[in-house]
């Protein structure tokens, strides 16, 4: 089978005749096609990078409580410092969401598999490569400002490796949303997670080839006698900032849409309203374009900041209305989907304000803790929320409420205790970026409670590995195949899926929420 090979939409052909089943053992796993082993690959592989990017956050964190450098020396620090925003982004949460949407859409969206499976696998091995070079890189002294030209070099090749990767993982998922939908279900149709994958995934589409350019730009500078340090870097580094940050948290948004009305036990109202909120989250999310320090004093620039707050309040009026009117059960997947919303929401406030050219902001540690509220906790606790809600689909298992309500809470104030001190830096003590000296013992001392909170972070992100690991033990205790009596396609079929997702061929679709229209009729 081609790369390109992609087989008939489920209206035009039997549920069981999507991909054949994988072989045994490990020689399955390492051949699959199967969207659904790919898309646990890429979780499993992204909470393993998690786990590398914590230990380099915490030494960050650690060096930030003195003056000087106790563990690591002025060069490593810089490009730890660079190192731990690529492995948090390009290693593991737009990997970890990308692989939600892998396993997930094409479930939702009643498909038989994903579109171009094996450029879906493609995407997924090309990412666990170009993360091995990307680590490689530093550890030969790579990275901005490295020592070694060949490992400078390397470094750019892998974030452009990443890229690509991303965006093959994107085509397959995309392309499954738009054009291989149960028969009657039109776009308007499709779930809200699909929805947000839709939007946050398309303008992904829009802005990688732009990053793409400035790598390659970076390459053939520094690989032809030019420099490349932290200056250069900001040419790749709106990537982590406003706007650009809240396109990645654009599917926590549609995981807070899926699991609220389900546990509220009423359809959304306002449907149409939901998927606009969506699309505007989208939107103030496209920062391709401010790239350069000029364009921070454009209107535009200034107006997108000040609008992002908009989208994220009008999500959490949304959701409070269902919850208002319904009778919510008490799950562990609403706690961090409302979670992800109320960071959501914090994260655009702090952006909001970073914009604003009278209060200097800008190039402070205020921009790190704007991060880190959307980054860390409205995209993290998103992902969280949606591995506890589909776990039964993922894993065939429903996973501890306790340990998913011991996750949200250290991660929701490991958070805010993580990002608070640096607001407080950024605003008062005017403490830059990446900086190693301080000027008083207050700042010293709000960095030292910035470290618990990354602890707290950390000890959450624990708790989820130790989750999983317990439930790939629980292996003859199978999930029902609608636990939590769900509104949507993935929940007609057993936990975990088929080889071909449905037992059936899946019958026209004319709702957004089919499951809940049969129990009404």
């Amino acid at each position: 089978m081609a790369m390109t090979e992609t087989r008939p939409a489920p209206q035009a052909a039997a549920a069981t005749a999507g991909a054949p089943a994988d072989r045994a053992g490990l020689a399955g796993w390492l051949s699959t096609s199967d969207h659904k082993r790919i898309g646990r690959l890429y979780i499993a592989t992204a909470l393993l990078f998690l786990l590398v990017g914590g230990v380099i956050g915490e030494l960050l964190a650690v060096e930030r409580v003195s003056n000087g450098f106790d563990v690591l020396t002025a060069g490593s620090f810089a490009q730890a410092y660079t190192f731990h925003g690529e492995v948090a982004l390009w290693l593991f949460l737009v990997p970890l969401l990308l692989g939600i949407a892998t396993f997930i859409v094409p479930l939702q969206v009643g498909s038989p598999e994903i579109a171009f499976p094996r450029g879906s696998a493609t995407a997924y091995w090309s990412y666990v490569v170009s993360g091995g070079l990307l680590i490689g890189a530093y550890l030969a002294n790579g990275g901005p400002s490295g020592g070694q030209p060949a490992a400078v070099d390397l470094h750019l090749l892998a974030l452009a490796g990443l890229t690509v990767a991303t965006l093959l993982g994107l085509v397959s998922v995309l392309t499954t949303a738009l054009t291989m939908r149960a028969g009657g279900m039109a776009l308007g149709d499709v779930p809200a997670f699909t929805w947000s994958v839709v939007v946050g995934g398309s303008l992904t589409l829009l802005t990688a080839p732009v990053l793409l350019a400035r790598l390659a730009i970076l390459y053939v500078t520094h690989h032809f006698g030019g420099s490349y340090d932290l200056n250069d870097y900001g040419a790749i580094g709106w990537m982590f900032s406003v706007p650009q940050v809240y396109l990645v948290a654009v599917p926590a948004a549609g995981v807070a849409l899926e699991i609220v009305p389900v546990v509220s036990g009423r359809k959304l109202r306002r449907r149409g309203a939901s998927m606009v909120i969506i699309g505007l989250l989208g939107v103030v999310g496209l920062g391709a374009w401010a790239q350069v320090p000029s364009s921070f004093d454009d209107f535009l620039y200034v107006a997108i900041g000040l609008a992002a707050i908009v989208p994220p309040l009008a999500l959490l009026g949304l959701l409070a209305d269902s919850l208002r009117n319904g009778r919510p059960a008490p799950r562990a997947a609403l706690l961090l989907a409302m979670g992800s919303v109320l960071l959501l929401l914090a994260g655009a406030a702090v952006g909001a304000l970073s914009v604003i050219d009278g209060l200097d902001l800008r190039g402070t540690v205020w921009e790190a803790a704007q991060v880190h509220l959307v980054l860390t906790g409205a995209a993290w606790l998103g992902a969280l929320a949606a591995i506890w809600w589909w776990a039964p689909k993922l894993y065939g298992v429903v996973l501890s409420e306790a340990a998913g309500a011991l996750a949200f809470v250290t991660t929701f104030v490991g958070t805010l205790v993580l990002a608070a001190p640096d607001l407080v830096n950024g605003m008062a003590n005017d403490v830059p970026l990446r900086a190693t000296h301080f000027g008083s013992s207050g700042a010293r001392a709000l960095n030292a409670v910035s470290a618990i909170g990354g602890g707290l972070v950390a000890l959450g992100a624990v708790v989820v590995v130790l989750s999983l690991l317990a439930a790939g033990l629980r292996k003859g205790q199978r999930a029902e195949a609608d636990p939590w009596g769900g509104h949507t396609l993935e929940w007609s079929t057993t936990s975990p899926p088929p080889p071909s997702n449905f037992s059936a061929p899946v019958p026209p679709v004319t709702s957004p929420t089919p499951l809940l229209d049969e129990v009404d009729a």
